[in-house]
This record gives structure tokens, C-alpha cells and sequence, in this order.
């Protein structure tokens, strides 16, 4: 019993000397130690991670082996081909309007009516065919918005109508237009048309085509035969600013050298503005 008693008292006073911690002691205990372990799905959140076998996945025939990659090329070719495809459209479109400025204005609105197109359309065509050779980014700006204007054309009935009327093949034409729908508006008395519908013969047309060119291209022999016109009364001061805001809308395209819809589009008008006015004066001197 002596010795039973005296066993505990040594240990801990071995325990308190050493100066090293209780637990160390508890391990070398005599005593039984009973270890918990928990089966609780929350064991994980004390920092107990699980081993879990993931489900095997049954074996496949190979034919899902590089479905993503393939699927990831199959999506940059797709977007390659819509990006192909929408150049392509931009380049015929734009080859549309060179083929239709070679045309006669008559059978340029024959055209464009039997593709049902607004009248924008025309106008822009019959403006660039008064444009002169010289005048080189003014007609590569001009196509590049009759291009844009042009996209909404069907293709299969556009090449029909201007490979038939290249070939004066008047039947495929009558075939053509025969379920066409005349959306033009030909109202003559309306002040924002440039009364395109005169025929080609008519001198103050020629005449306001070529003060047209010779302004634009600064021309001193037209602008001085512009100017000194006296047998007409007209308001020299809204010409000037006319021509001023053509030249000054062809300045911001040349300086950013980028070619927009609402830089094409703000060019055309102004310089429908403009060609309007001097056709009202050509057609008024010739008449005096």
C-alpha cells in the first residue's frame, strides 16, 4: 500500500521538476485511453477532410473524346465564317453601286424600284455619277455609303436586275419587276428631293453638275463664272456657307482617315444641300 500511494506522489513530483507539459505525461499513463470517433457529416467543418470516391463514369464509345476543343473550334470557325460572310456582303454591295452609276439615271430608278429601295438610294447614286474622276476620296466615300445602303437588297434579285439591264434584256427585266413594289416616292413638288427626275438632256442640269465639280475642286474660273452671275438674284452668303460646310465635312474625314456611317451620311447631305441650290440657279439663269 506504501508503495501503491508513494507511485502517484513521485510522478508528480517528477512532472512539476522536469518542467515539461502534463500531457507528455499522459501518454506514458497506465491508465486505459478511450478514443471518440465521430460518423457526423459535419465532421468536415472541424477541419476533417473527407475521402470520398467520386462515381466512376460508365465508358463511353470515344466518340465525346475532344468535344470541347472541338467545340471550341467549331465556334471560332463558325464566328470566322459570319465575320467572312459580312466582308463579303460589304464588297458586293459596294460592287452593287459601281455597277449602277455606269447605268443612265432612268434605269437606275427602274432598278432600285423593282428592288424595292427607298429613294436614298437613288439619290446617292445619281450624286456619286456627278462626281468627278479627280475627286478620287469623295467617290470612294460615296460607294462605301451606297454600300451600306445596298445591304438591304436581295442579292439573287439585284444581280438579276443589273446583269439584265446590262444586256438590255427587256423581257427578264418585265419578268423581274412584274410582283415588284414601287416604294419610290416620285413626288416632284417635294423640296427635299434634288428633282432627279428631269431627263439627262436638260442643260441647267449639265450646267449645275459642272459649278458642282469646279466649287468643290476649287476651280477660280467657276467659282468667279458662279459669283459674277447677275441676271439671277440670289443669296451669294448661303452658297458660300453651303460649300464651307461640304469642304469642312470632307476635312474631318481626310484628318481621321476612318470611313463611317454617320460621317458618309453627313457628307451626303450636305452636299445635297448643296447641289440643290445651284440647280435651282442654273435652271433660273438659263431661263432669263
Amino acid at each position: 500500500m506504501a508503495k501503491a500511494a508513494a507511485a502517484p506522489a513521485a510522478s508528480a513530483l517528477l512532472r512539476c521538476s522536469s518542467g515539461l507539459p502534463p500531457w507528455i505525461f499522459s501518454i506514458f499513463s497506465p491508465k486505459p485511453h478511450i478514443f471518440f470517433f465521430s460518423t457526423s457529416p459535419h465532421a468536415g467543418s472541424f477541419g476533417i477532410r473527407k475521402h470520398a470516391l467520386r462515381p466512376v463514369r460508365p465508358p463511353s464509345d470515344g466518340s465525346d473524346i475532344g468535344n470541347d476543343d472541338a467545340g471550341m473550334k467549331t465556334s471560332g470557325d463558325s464566328f470566322k465564317k459570319s465575320r467572312n460572310e459580312l466582308k463579303k456582303e460589304a464588297h458586293r454591295a459596294v460592287r452593287w453601286g459601281m455597277d449602277l452609276s455606269t447605268f443612265s439615271p432612268p434605269q437606275i430608278k427602274y432598278i432600285l424600284r423593282a428592288a424595292s429601295l427607298e429613294r436614298e438610294v437613288v439619290d446617292a447614286i445619281l450624286l456619286v455619277k456627278r462626281l468627278g474622276p479627280d475627286v478620287r476620296e469623295g467617290r470612294r466615300r460615296q460607294f462605301n455609303y451606297i454600300g451600306r445602303l445596298l445591304r438591304k437588297a436581295q442579292p439573287e434579285l439585284m444581280d438579276a436586275l443589273i446583269q439584265a439591264s446590262r444586256d438590255c434584256d427587256t423581257s427578264t427585266l418585265q419578268d423581274l419587276t412584274g410582283q415588284a413594289t414601287l416604294s419610290i416616292d416620285d413626288n416632284e413638288d417635294d423640296e427635299e428631293d434634288l428633282e432627279y427626275e428631269l431627263e439627262e438632256g436638260e442643260n441647267y442640269m449639265e450646267l449645275a453638275d459642272k459649278w458642282f465639280d469646279g466649287l468643290l475642286c476649287k476651280d477660280p474660273t467657276i467659282t468667279n463664272e458662279v459669283y459674277s452671275i447677275h441676271s439671277v438674284d440670289f443669296d451669294r452668303q448661303e452658297l458660300r456657307n453651303l460649300l464651307r460646310r461640304v469642304q469642312s465635312v470632307q476635312q474631318e474625314g481626310s484628318h481621321t482617315g476612318k470611313s463611317s456611317l454617320e460621317g458618309d451620311d453627313k457628307l451626303n447631305k450636305s452636299k445635297k444641300l448643296l447641289l440643290r441650290f445651284l440647280r435651282s440657279l442654273a435652271k433660273k439663269s438659263l431661263a432669263e
